[in-house]
């Protein structure tokens, strides 16, 4: 698709529907998938991080998004380097999202110019208060049978 230049993006739907909404965790499977369909012809980790960016944003028509570059929205999140399961990995940064994936939580996020996540946890909410009232919802939900 992407030689034809048909527009290609990579998204997660959420957990209703999926196991999961981590669109990090998707793009080392699309990584992984391709590489064991296509062995050395598959796309690189950089490659599907573009597609996860620059691509998606094309899908939605959107020109303010994908990339950072001045006048684009400026939402990023980051990660820290020095993490024990980056070591090595983090000599192609690029690539590293895709063919070493993360795991857990981002370091760091900024959402229109506030951060609303940092040293891995929510800044703006009790993290442990919507823990324990999530599982107590749950609990509830599941003894209703």
């Amino acid at each position: 698709m992407l030689k034809l230049d048909v527009p290609v993006g990579l998204a997660v739907d959420g957990s209703a529907s999926n196991d999961g909404s981590n669109l990090l965790e998707e793009l080392r499977v699309a990584f992984l998938l391709h590489r064991l369909n296509s062995s050395s012809h598959a796309l690189s980790g950089y490659d599907i991080l573009k597609i996860a960016t620059n691509g998606s944003a094309k899908i939605l028509g959107r020109n303010d998004i994908g990339s950072l570059a001045v006048g684009k929205a400026g939402d990023m999140f980051l990660i820290r380097r020095d993490r024990l399961d980056l070591i090595g990995a983090d000599l192609d940064v690029k690539s590293m999202l895709g063919t070493v994936g993360l795991k857990g939580s981002v370091d760091y996020t900024i959402v229109n110019g506030k951060m609303v996540v940092e040293n891995g946890h929510l800044v703006n909410i009790d993290e442990e208060k919507f823990i324990s009232e999530g599982r107590k919802s749950v609990t509830d939900y599941l003894s209703r049978s």
